[in-house]
């Protein structure tokens, strides 16, 4: 019977430890690549994003041919090679 008493106690506490560890799990986030500019970069201003906005602008598309206006914090990872990343 002590047996099954010291048992008992240590299902629980096992239980609430594992359940305690799997908040403290690290969920890793890429960090946001950054690439210089083309030289040559112009962006008519009706095409400028406004501000605490981002778009993603690729220079080899005409002005209405570029992508939506976004949550800077989301499209920062998602700029391909080529693009730049331009902050209203």
């Amino acid at each position: 019977m002590a047996d099954l008493k010291r048992i008992s106690w240590r299902v629980p506490a096992a239980l609430a430890l594992s359940a305690l560890l799997a908040g403290c799990a690290v969920h890793h986030q890429p960090r946001p690549v950054y690439q210089p500019a083309p030289q040559a970069l112009h962006i008519p201003p009706g095409h400028m994003p406004p501000p605490g906005k981002c778009r993603i602008w690729y220079p080899d598309r005409p002005p209405g041919h570029q992508g939506p206006v976004g949550k800077c914090g989301k499209l920062q990872y998602q700029v391909p090679q080529g693009a730049v990343l331009v902050r209203g």
